[in-house]
């Protein structure tokens, strides 16, 4: 357990720059969109969408969501977070075990007094702990901000909700992440790993976020997306928590099943020396 603990703090250590500009990084923006809620009249965009063709609608959302400051907020920062943080999570998570192999340092590293599924288990565990850090510095600024914001004043201060959706992003960003790894186990490989993670993450945008655009008939592929599962406009807007109940059951399920896989397969693979 202490080389458990000890190569999880070695990599935090290692990314600890990383972790907090890229957590700042995204916290800024956060308080860009928050600030330039107050130069906006949202109420305004009722009637520029009332204009919209009823397909954007369905795609985009209720026009509640948009005319929310809370709504308005998700749908700029959460919806994107594949792309503000999300590619990069998949890059890292792509490399934590297969540069080792690259570089032939992982029979150094499993020549210690630790299995397996402890020396991939310290990579997974840092992987959440970064996530959870990175995301926790990205609310932190965004609760500041909406505390000094007189429109989310005004609107109410649902912090409560806002946590709600932060677990729902740390799993949801931590799926993505386990797909990467899952990958990085089957091939111990950086560049065919990255590469399957970053298609597997626009097929499931596509299947995730265009699926009413499909066929009726095949319209129930959407239920194998991620996406689909990651709706923080709901939560936030809505108050719609046996949807929150649903995604975070979900989710959990989908991590858990890539952790079991990616230990399972590591267990088993032949690493070459």
């Amino acid at each position: 357990m202490k080389r458990f603990i000890r190569s999880v703090k070695v990599s935090l250590l290692e990314k600890k720059y990383i972790l907090i500009i890229l957590g700042g990084v995204i916290g800024l923006l956060s308080y860009f969109i928050i600030y330039m809620v107050e130069d906006m009249d949202l109420s305004a965009i009722e009637d520029i969408i009332a204009a919209w063709p009823e397909g954007m609608l369905e795609f985009f959302g209720d026009v509640e969501i948009f005319t929310n400051p809370y709504g308005f907020w998700g749908l700029e920062l959460l919806s994107f977070m594949w792309l503000y943080g999300g590619i990069y999570i998949i890059y890292m998570a792509s490399g934590l075990l297969s540069q080792e192999v690259e570089e032939k340092t992982i029979d150094l590293s499993l020549s210690k007094p630790v299995t397996r599924d402890q020396f991939l288990g310290s990579k997974i565990a840092f992987l959440y702990i970064f996530i959870m850090a990175t995301m926790g510095i990205f609310f932190l600024i965004t609760m500041g901000g909406m505390a000094s914001s007189s429109v989310f004043q005004d609107e109410g201060l649902y912090f409560d909700r806002l946590w709600l959706t932060y677990i729902i992003v740390v799993l949801y960003l931590g799926a993505l992440a386990m797909f990467a790894k899952f990958f990085s186990t089957i091939f111990l490989n950086s560049r065919k790993s990255m590469a399957l993670g970053v298609m597997v993450l626009f097929l499931m945008f596509f299947l995730g976020e265009f699926y009413i655009y499909m066929d009726e008939a095949v319209q129930n592929i959407k239920y194998i997306s991620v996406f689909y599962y990651f709706n923080p406009s709901d939560y936030l807007v809505h108050e719609d928590f046996g949807l929150f109940v649903r995604d975070l059951i979900v989710l959990y399920f989908i991590n858990a099943t890539l952790i079991f896989a990616s230990l399972v397969v590591f267990d088993k693979k032949d690493i070459p020396i």
